[in-house]
């Protein structure tokens, strides 16, 4: 008895089966631009699009190698983030004169060299970016650039 409904179900979806992809976009040759014709087809949604970037602002300055999907750059890497701006919410001094900033989002960045100049208050607003062969850069109010890396 279970062999022959096993066989039924086996004989309704071979039709099933043999249909083709009805979307113009599954006939494209290449996976990358087929996932492009996919994302012009269905765009993403404002929610999407806020996450989106909510993670790759919660990966900037990390050291942490990206594997992309085989054969097509995930969308992270497209939307690479050069830097942000970030509320300081703690100021820790370090041994030897070096300084840890915990932000609001809860990154921590050290700076990479003491230095006396450059001071950063809790509460104040700075900015974070990308410094030449893979260095990060802390901005304070007042433009004194300080040399940092995300350590957390």
């Amino acid at each position: 008895m279970r062999w022959m409904a096993l066989s039924i179900m086996w004989l309704l979806a071979l039709p099933l089966a043999a249909q083709e992809a009805t979307h113009p976009c599954a006939q494209v040759a290449g996976s990358a631009a087929r996932l492009a014709c996919y994302d012009a087809a269905f765009p993403l949604s404002a929610e999407v699009r806020e996450a989106e970037a909510q993670q790759v602002q919660a990966a900037f300055g990390l050291n942490t190698p990206r594997a992309p999907m085989r054969g097509v750059e995930s969308r992270i890497e497209q939307t690479d983030l050069d830097g942000f701006e970030g509320r300081v919410i703690k100021v820790d001094h370090g041994p030897g004169g070096v300084r840890s900033f915990r932000f609001e989002n809860g990154q921590i960045w050290t700076q990479t060299e003491a230095r006396s100049t450059g001071h950063v208050q809790d509460g104040q607003t700075v900015q974070l970016r990308k410094g030449v062969l893979g260095s990060y850069q802390l901005v304070t109010p007042s433009g004194v650039v300080l040399r940092v890396r995300r350590t957390r």
